[in-house]
């Protein structure tokens, strides 16, 4: 089946029913609990040794769904399980606080199991004008394919398609590979998102900051990769920053923020979002991913400029 729903797939969504149909729909959000329950996500991953020719193989296991008895994957021995049960409480301890209670739009299994999703309901925004709807979501893979995930969005996760999405358009996303070391990296996870779902809460005034401050279009540009030369020939730079000043004056969405802080700033987004490297080398695709993971630094240092100027 399309967008990774196959036999043992199932998912809960609040209030609208996935276009592709299969999933149970409740009427407002609900905790984790009920969640967990709702989208079928309340089996177990266990492991069991991989034999070959009647022979343990040494260092290698199968994760089995409990309920199905499906092999999801095969993994080393330095693989960690993190169970649907744990996935949840760890959301629950990053969004949870005084002012915003945890409650799941969507949550569900994806190619029988092999990946599971969850999203959650952040406070809207109003970013210049705008209302903008904001989630949490987290994925993990029990197949060993992948590593865990999380990030804040504004896209609504209903399937794979719409997850690879909502991955993609996170400005930040959290990662951690299923290895020993995963209890400590999650307690990283906590803080660092903690902080992102309380920075939300504060975007719509710095947005409407910039969106007042009036900056000159030509000497930021240049300030801009003066602070980060990249490694660029001077033809390069010069190509790099008339590209930047087209986004700028023909991109539909920013004409009514010309010449404001929030023009630029969306400006350079979009630059460093959908420019293709400089050279299609070997590492040049892991290179983008890795910026994308860590934060562009042209957007880091757009930041500094455009708050300071």
């Amino acid at each position: 089946m399309s967008a990774g729903l196959e036999e043992f797939d199932w998912m809960m969504s609040a209030k609208e029913r996935p276009w592709h149909g299969i999933g149970t729909v409740v009427e407002d959000a609900v905790d984790s609990e009920d969640a967990l329950r709702i989208a079928k996500l309340d089996w177990t991953v266990e492991q069991f040794p991989v034999f070959a020719n009647g022979n343990v193989i040494p260092g290698v296991f199968a994760n089995v769904r409990s309920d199905t008895n499906e092999a999801l994957g095969i993994v080393r021995s330095r693989y960690n399980i993190l169970q649907n049960t744990d996935a949840f409480s760890f959301v629950d301890n990053i969004v949870s606080n005084d002012e915003i209670e945890c409650k799941y739009e969507t949550a569900g299994s994806l190619f029988n199991g092999k990946r599971v999703f969850m999203l959650v309901k952040l406070p809207n925004q109003t970013l210049a004008g705008d209302e903008v709807e904001n989630y949490m979501f987290f994925t993990n893979s029990h197949d060993g394919s992948s590593s865990m995930m999380a990030g804040i969005t504004n896209v609504r996760v209903v399937c794979n398609n719409t997850l690879q999405l909502a991955i993609k358009n996170a400005k930040r996303v959290w990662t951690c590979r299923h290895t020993p070391n995963i209890q400590s990296r999650i307690e990283e996870a906590k803080q660092s998102l903690g902080f992102a779902v309380k920075y939300m809460d504060n975007m719509s005034q710095i947005v409407d900051e910039l969106a007042l401050k009036k900056i000159n279009e030509e000497a930021f540009f240049r300030r801009l990769f003066d602070a980060n030369p990249c490694n660029r020939t001077e033809k390069s730079r010069e190509e790099a920053i008339e590209r930047m000043h087209i986004i700028y004056n023909e991109k539909d969405d920013l004409q009514n923020f010309k010449g404001t802080a929030w023009g630029m700033y969306n400006a350079v987004a979009d630059f460093v979002s959908n420019t293709v490297p400089q050279r299609k080398t070997t590492g040049a695709n892991e290179k983008k991913l890795a910026d994308f993971f860590d934060g562009y630094s042209y957007l880091t240092e757009a930041q500094k400029i455009l708050m300071i100027a």
